[in-house]
């Protein structure tokens, strides 16, 4: 076999039906596996997710389609019936609309031992309800990511009637019904408890209502196709944004260990500009986030009439009238939280300085209502960052809220295009767009966090491990991962105490980094 992996991509890619499909093709013609090889190895990763997820000892049903995602799960059947586990295959569509590839798969299946069992019209859903009710585990194999059409009729029933078992659903590759790249319900669609990704994430698994309905998403099944070979095709693909999901490795890799001869210094200054009347608490809560992910320095820039009020109560953040503040001080600034429209000018002296700078809150209604901002953001040579929420968004794209919901993707990388500079749009499943349009989504994160002030902690994280000199790609997305991390935590109900929340996963991931310098080599 030939081996054409060359080295190790350290991603994880989310794709497209088509784009999974091309790696799948590229794989056949050049990689040494053919189409029934990564079959046979997509049924083994299922076979295997079945045997850690079903309830008890009992009959496995693997209800199937016609297409690759049938010929995986019949695979499936065959190797656990070869380990004399009872199972049941209950194809919803006639044997003459299989392709090739699940065609072959039937008769090994039925030479294996393995019940088939079809049911191809509304009145053998009895028969279907009389089989999920004997069984531990089931497995939807029926339609996954080539799926464009809606599902109706029968078939819309008979997916009524699966979602209505008593035990684990697993669904091979995305749950049928759900679109794999808006992730929309097309129709009716499988409510999984279990998704097994084939190869990669697909973005299905996110988006609209496909969040509702994946489940636990497992980790992607290894089935021979090479991470170079995917890291070329996004690399290749002009017709879409290179997307990634955040994921451990990547957090970890803003969080380098330090020197025991360390000093505060040499970690950064980071200068937060924000406060007003009513409105005291924001700049602080950045301030927390900053100093929770190890920034050296942090300092508050406030208008004068709330300096008091804010000085008395910062202990480790240093507090200064704003109108003192330069940028030979500062190593990164956060703008913007907190603030009112009177500080306009302020915002338009900070974006002249070159040092990355996060807009947050109020500079980014400033921005979306001043034309002098605009153009002023559009020559910065040095990393802005827009962190907008839904709303904010809506202001600076001038459409509604609802519009940027209805398709998140394509409103962040419009917010790029318009204002040239990296995009972290909030919300359930936050995205982070860079000016060249590598796109990350993050799968972290609990509905605690829509509370008011967690987006100040937010911007001041991604500003701390700016001000600490972590390159943009990695600072970025690994603050927003470890955000919504600290998010997931129980016990906490404020953004005020999310900082704890925050410094716990960060001694988490430090004590693995030391755990994995440590490891003595194994001969």
């Amino acid at each position: 076999m030939i081996n054409i992996c060359k080295k190790t991509i350290p991603t994880a890619p989310i794709l497209t039906a088509k784009q999974m499909r091309k790696a799948d093709q590229y794989t056949i013609d050049h990689g040494g596996l053919s189409a029934a090889e990564l079959m046979e190895r997509a049924g083994q990763a299922v076979a295997k997710a079945c045997q850690q997820h079903k309830l008890d000892s009992g009959r496995i049903v693997i209800i199937i389609g016609a297409g690759n995602n049938a010929g995986d799960g019949l695979v499936a059947a065959r190797l656990l019936r070869e380990q004399r586990m009872p199972v049941t295959v209950i194809p919803l569509l006639p044997f003459h609309k299989f392709n090739t590839c699940a065609s072959d798969q039937i008769a090994l299946a039925k030479k294996a031992g393995v019940k088939i069992r079809p049911i191809n019209h509304a009145g053998d859903l009895p028969k279907l309800k009389a089989w999920l009710s004997r069984a531990v585990i089931v497995v939807d194999a029926i339609f996954g990511t080539g799926l464009t059409r809606a599902v109706t009729g029968w078939l819309a029933e008979a997916i009524e009637h699966i979602n209505q078992a008593h035990c684990p659903i697993l669904s091979v590759d995305i749950a049928s019904g759900i679109h794999a790249d808006s992730g929309k319900l097309l129709g009716m669609a499988i409510k999984a408890g279990i998704t097994l990704p084939i190869t990669a994430y697909k973005w299905g698994y996110w988006l609209q209502q496909g969040s509702a309905h994946a489940g636990l998403i497992c980790a992607p099944a290894t089935i021979g196709i090479c991470p170079e070979t995917i890291h070329n095709i996004l690399e290749n693909d002009a017709a879409t944004v290179k997307s990634y999901l955040i994921a451990m490795p990547l957090i970890q890799q803003a969080f380098p260990q330090r020197p025991a001869q360390a000093f505060k210094q040499r970690f950064g200054h980071l200068w937060i500009f924000g406060g007003s009347e009513g409105y005291t608490g924001a700049p602080k809560l950045a301030a927390m986030g900053a100093q929770a992910v190890g920034t050296g320095l942090v300092s508050i820039a406030c208008p004068r009439d709330v300096y008091s009020i804010i000085a008395a109560s910062s202990l480790e953040a240093m507090v200064h009238p704003q109108e003192h503040a330069d940028s030979h001080q500062a190593n990164a600034v956060v703008a913007g939280c907190g603030w009112n429209q009177s500080s306009q000018e302020k915002l338009t002296d900070i974006l002249r300085w070159d040092i990355p700078a996060i807009l947050d809150a109020q500079a980014l209604n400033m921005l979306s209502q001043h034309e002098s901002l605009y153009n002023i953001l559009k020559n910065r040579g040095a990393v802005t960052v827009l962190t907008p929420h839904v709303g904010e968004a809506a202001r600076l794209l001038k459409m509604k809220p609802a519009d940027i919901q209805e398709d998140r993707v394509t409103a962040a990388l419009a917010l790029v295009d318009q204002y040239h500079a990296w995009v972290v749009l909030k919300g359930a499943q936050t995205l982070i767009v860079s000016p060249q349009k590598q796109l990350w989504l993050n799968p972290f994160g609990s509905v605690n966090l829509a509370t008011a002030g967690t987006g100040d902690v937010l911007a001041g994280m991604i500003g701390g491990l700016l001000a600490t000199g972590i390159a943009a790609d990695i600072a970025i997305p690994a603050a927003v991962g470890l955000h919504g991390l600290a998010g997931e935590q129980a016990n906490w109900h404020r953004a005020g105490q999310l900082e704890a929340m925050i410094a716990n996963q960060l001694q988490t991931i430090r004590s693995r980094i030391r755990r994995q310098a440590q490891s003595p080599l194994r001969l």
